[in-house]
């Protein structure tokens, strides 16, 4: 364990310096090997491509127990496609090699200085000539030519070096480094101050890239033969066991030497042949790259055994920190290549790495069995005297691998050459395309295509350049050609997606079944495939494709959210498999949250209980400073769809949901929302007791979206049918001229009581539909109702015939007896008839067979019956029976009605207060309600509730008597006066006349107070 971790036995002041230079050569590996692990993805990210898909459904239910009306409207499922990147520069990366080179460059220095004196001169000269490379003058420093910047470069440095070189050998490493370290980065960072370059390590790293790659692949021939060297100390150490005696060690041999260099050679000679396009055996070989690695780390200790032998260079001194800051310099090139995605670079490095290690691997092979066969075969250690040959010396056969390594660079028409000169040209292009000179990075990626036109680098830079250009058939070419040697699953799915602009769907569709061809593991492809056939009638393999990206990809969410998007789509998959609308609760993600609303809102599932999509119960309210401005707090699309289905979805009533609809509509940044926010904010409104502001902004709606303004005109008309507004519902439906439309009005005017005006409606709505076409001859009597719905039908509305209760007794849906039935209660109690109400009641359904709608009307009957004859204790205690929501008004109106009779003054007011609040608009409980704190003296707030009611119930006498009657109680004569026309057009001549006697002897009264005041 001595040898191997050789630097316990350094004293501290060499031992501290070199763990160091060992931790910066180990964090080079770890960076290398996260680029080469992204490959691409490095300067290439994925994004998402979210699309709103609406999807025509139902937005409300309503009914009045013989018939329910939908609502029409829209949910919005979320498509979502991955869409690569334009290629990116990242000018961070280029810093982080610039201080790794450095770093590298003050341990080569300071190991140099120790050196004798060739070999000092040696890596002196390689150093400047490095700095030469790099052309300073690019740097632009004001008032320094290039020349003058590299002139103080090497005179600075080169002084320090001498002088530590001749005349202060004594100064021991740690200082030695730390003074280059200083300079260098001092240096470097003043002349990045003052260079005006926007990206001044880029700069340098790019000009200065052929340098840094003539030194890596220096390093790289120079470890080249480590492998053979640690198969010579496998082979000839005593590790065997020996034969007949377990316990004794002895060594492999000769043979097996043979065996094993040769197995590695011959890997070394199918990378090549593969590297050639000779042989495709990918699955046999090992990568250049973990050679590299492999040899740089064998180098460590091989390294320190050849200095050892040799005898002429203090490794602890020197060898160890040169070894260390060469590899820190070319492990780093290598990373930066891929991090990158230089690809030529890359294959230089590669095609050097197979070159250097199959020449100078042959080389040291015949080395070892020139200078050494003998002592394999006598079993003795041969590593322990490896660099000591008694006949022909290393260097002898260092040279001879180095003419083998030209030989195979000619015979590859020095096209790893073209590849560097490839991979500089796309580094200038990254310098330019990141300081935004577009055109001058245009012309080095192009002629990156000249050296090597199939390299992906340049390809997909120019693509990416066309795309920004609006330029998708030229980013085609670019990326088809990006494809031919290196291809990406991103190329494939930026092909696909350039493709898609310009409306070439089924070659969108074949890029992807390429891609997925030579990637079939790519969830990214897969998901895209998916979303283009799931914009086409091939929904299972739509669903193949999304199924199987689930599991390949890192972002699984946006394959899980399309799924759901494609049930919500299609239906039919959700009317085979009802658990699939139920299984949407696995992840948080905004368009996944937006898909499984959607699917509720599509298949009609109870919405009882809805949990608000995550980021809206996450985030804080939008500050009202953001309201009018661009900014960061703009509705995302998957985060629109989540928040306007749940707006549809969600059954409760939600304050702090309207407050967030209403913040976000305003924002300028959610405009192209504007009208589907309205819509939302609208519903919820109505769910939350303000059907006012509903009625406006349907109407705002109607007015300003032509294209879409009869399916706005249908949902108001049948939501003022709803609240019993329907004069207003039957006026806003008469503005659309679809055959629907006129059905609803035909029931708007017969719920009215108008079946003159009905009957031509009636006909037109039910010259195509044989069910309209029976009401209409039931309603008008051209032949008697033979089912119970038409028998329903005709009890409800033909209020004029005495004798319908015959056809109601004969009905045997309890359901429809039920909501029948209440309508002859009505008319009863009207009457004063309470014994006949009361047996209709008793000849309704048993709670426990009816549905909700229509149990709720009975325990309404009920009440009503029982306020009828003023019974106070019975109508308590049914007033806590089930009522549904479009009865909670009612009942507490009713309930108002008993307390405020029997003097239960207090409590009245909180009923008929509840009362409003849940129907605001209704003409009776606004006029109870009125009459009530008009006798208590509280004429303003009566007031109050009368007057917001009068726009949608014109034709309510009681109404504008009570408004009358409450202008008259605050003097507010005019007011009063202004409305008599439109009470006498609401009522008849005798009522009004009767009212006009009662107004005119208040008017006078007031008129005799004002005389006396």
């Amino acid at each position: 364990m001595s040898s191997l971790f050789f630097w316990k036995e350094w004293s501290r002041t060499y031992r501290l310096p070199y763990l160091n230079s060992l931790f910066f050569l180990s964090l080079s590996l770890i960076l290398f090997g996260v680029a080469w692990y992204r490959g691409v993805a490095n300067v290439v990210q994925w994004d998402v491509l979210s699309e709103l898909i609406d999807l025509p459904t139902t937005i409300r239910t309503l009914t009045d127990g013989l018939f329910d009306y939908n609502v029409p409207g829209k949910a919005y499922a979320v498509s979502e496609q991955f869409v690569a990147s334009v290629m990116q520069v990242h000018p961070w990366m280029a810093t982080t090699l610039l201080g790794a080179l450095l770093i590298g460059f003050a341990g080569v220095l300071s190991a140099a200085t120790r050196l004798s004196r060739v070999p000092f001169l040696a890596i002196m000269t390689a150093f400047i000539l490095v700095l030469a490379v790099c052309r300073f003058e690019t740097l632009e420093i004001p008032g320094l030519d290039g020349q003058y910047v590299f002139g103080i470069l090497a005179f600075v440095l080169g002084s320090v070096a001498y002088y530590f070189h001749a005349f202060r050998t004594d100064i021991p490493m740690p200082a030695r480094f730390g003074v280059f370290g200083l300079l260098l980065i001092g240096l470097f960072f003043g002349l990045g101050a003052l260079s005006p370059v926007p990206h001044p390590a880029l700069t340098a790293v790019s000009y200065g890239m052929p340098a840094f790659m003539l030194v890596s692949v220096g390093f790289i021939l120079f470890i080249a033969f480590e492998i053979i060297a640690g198969l010579v100390w496998v082979t000839s150490a005593n590790l065997a066991p020996a034969v007949g005696n377990p316990e004794t060690r002895r060594t492999f041999g000769l043979r097996n030497f043979v065996l094993l260099t040769s197995l590695y050679l011959v890997n070394l000679l199918l990378v090549w042949l593969q590297n050639t396009k000779t042989l495709e055996l990918g699955w046999l070989t090992v990568s250049p790259f973990l050679i590299y690695v492999t040899s740089l780390l064998l180098g460590v200790w091989g390294y320190r055994r050849q200095v050892e032998q040799q005898e002429d260079v203090p490794f602890a001194e020197s060898g160890a920190f040169l070894y260390a800051g060469l590899g820190l310099i070319a492990t780093s090139t290598i990373a930066y290549a891929f991090a990158t995605a230089n690809d030529p670079v890359v294959e230089m490095f590669e095609d050097a790495i197979v070159y250097s290690h199959l020449a100078m691997g042959t080389a040291f092979v015949l080395y070892v069995l020139y200078n050494f066969r003998q002592l394999f075969a006598k079993g003795l250690a041969v590593h322990r005297v490896l660099y000591k040959p008694k006949q022909a010396g290393l260097t002898v056969f260092r040279l001879g691998g180095l003419v083998v390594f030209g030989a195979l660079l000619g015979g590859a028409n020095l096209f790893p050459v073209r590849q560097a000169i490839t991979g500089y040209y796309n580094g200038l292009g990254d310098l330019y395309a990141a300081s935004g000179q577009l055109t001058s990075a245009q012309a080095f990626y192009q002629l990156g295509v000249e050296q090597e036109f199939q390299n992906h680098k340049s390809n997909y830079a120019l693509a990416s350049l066309a795309l920004r250009n609006n330029e998708p058939g030229k980013a085609a070419f670019f990326f088809n050609q990006a494809l031919l040697k290196q291809p990406s699953p991103q190329a494939f799915a930026a092909l696909s997606s350039t493709y898609q602009q310009t409306n070439l769907f089924f070659e969108a569709i074949k890029a992807l079944q390429r891609g997925l061809g030579q990637f079939p593991k790519s969830g990214e492809l897969q998901n895209n495939l998916g979303y283009l056939y799931s914009r086409t009638s091939i929904a299972d393999s739509a669903y193949y494709y999304f199924q199987t990206a689930v599991a390949n990809t890192s972002r699984n969410e946006v394959p899980e959210a399309n799924l759901l998007g494609l049930y919500a789509r299609n239906p039919q998959v959700l009317a085979t498999d009802s658990t699939l609308a139920r299984q949407t609760d696995r992840y948080t993600y905004e368009s996944y949250e937006a898909n499984a609303l959607a699917i509720k809102l599509v298949a009609r599932r109870d919405t009882a209980g809805l949990a608000p999509p995550t980021w809206l119960a996450d985030e804080p309210p939008v500050a009202d400073s953001l309201l009018l401005t661009e900014g960061p707090a703009g509705l995302s699309v998957g985060r629109f769809a989540s928040l306007y289905n749940y707006a549809l979805a969600s059954a409760r009533p939600d304050s702090l949901l309207l407050q967030t609809l209403q913040q976000r509509g305003r924002q300028v940044s959610n405009q192209d929302f504007a009208d589907d926010l309205l819509l939302a904010q609208a519903m919820v409104a109505y769910r939350s007791g303000r059907p006012a502001d509903t009625f406006t902004l349907l109407s705002q709606l109607a007015d300003g979206s032509p294209r879409t303004a009869e399916g706005y005109r249908t949902a108001l008309g049948l939501l003022l049918m709803d609240s019993g507004l329907y004069p207003k519902a039957n006026q806003m439906l008469e503005l659309n001229t679809d055959t629907l439309s006129m059905y609803y009005r035909a029931l708007t005017l017969t719920k009215m009581g108008d079946l003159v005006a009905a009957q031509s409606l009636w006909e037109t709505a039910g010259r195509n539909d044989a069910g309209v076409a029976g009401l209409k001859q039931i309603l008008y009597q051209e032949r008697p109702p033979v089912s119970d719905l038409e028998k329903a039908f005709y009890v409800s509305y033909r209020t004029d015939d005495p004798n319908r209760g015959r056809y109601w007794e004969t009905i045997r849906n309890t359901d429809l007896k039920t909501v029948s039935g209440a309508t002859l209660i009505e008319e009863y109690l009207a009457t004063r008839q309470p014994f006949y109400a009361q047996m209709i009641l008793s000849q309704m359904g048993k709670p426990e067979q009816l549905s909700p709608f229509a149990l709720s009307l009975e325990n309404l009957s009920a009440l009503r019956i029982t306020v009828f004859r003023n019974k106070l204790p019975a109508a308590d205690s049914m007033s806590r029976g089930f009522f549904a929501l479009p009865h909670q008004a009612e009942r507490q109106f009713l309930l108002g009605t008993v307390l405020a009779r029997n003097q239960k003054t207090t409590e009245a007011d909180r009923a008929f207060a509840e009362a409003l609040r849940l129907a605001p608009l209704d003409a009776q409980i606004a006029t109870g309600a009125a009459r009530f704190w008009q006798q208590q003296k509280q004429t303003g707030r009566a007031y109050r509730a009368v007057v917001g009611v009068l726009d949608y119930n014109a034709r309510e006498p009681e109404l504008w008597k009570t408004y009358i009657s409450l202008c008259l109680d605050q003097r507010l004569t005019d007011y009063a006066e202004d409305a008599l026309p439109q009470l006498q057009g609401a009522t008849s001549p005798a009522d009004y006349q009767a009212f006009l006697a009662d107004y005119q002897q208040k008017l006078t009264s007031i008129e005799k107070q004002r005389q006396a005041f």
